[in-house]
């Protein structure tokens, strides 16, 4: 990624407004402020706490990151009609 350095001014309230610079999917920020008055901003994103489970179970991670792989390289297989009639919700 290219590095872009823009200056931002404050408004009275000492609030920036980072506005094009900021990618569409980051929905906050962790601010770092470092000795010498230089501030970071560490992008994060937000997931639904329902798929939380997904990302603390590093095995099921693996797995679905190891299916998206194989779908991308044409990896992949044809259930029979009857596969989810035995599956439970």
């Amino acid at each position: 990624m290219a590095m872009l350095e823009k200056n931002l001014k404050v408004d009275q309230k000492k609030r920036i407004t980072l506005g094009k610079l900021a990618p569409e999917e980051v929905s906050s920020y962790d601010a770092e402020l470092k000795e010498n008055g230089v501030i970071i901003l560490h992008p994060k994103v937000e997931i639904p706490a329902e798929e939380l489970w997904l990302f603390k179970n590093k095995e099921a991670l693996n797995s679905v990151r190891k299916g998206i792989k194989d779908s991308v390289n044409g990896k992949t297989s044809t259930l029979e009609d009857d596969f989810w009639d035995d599956i439970e919700e």
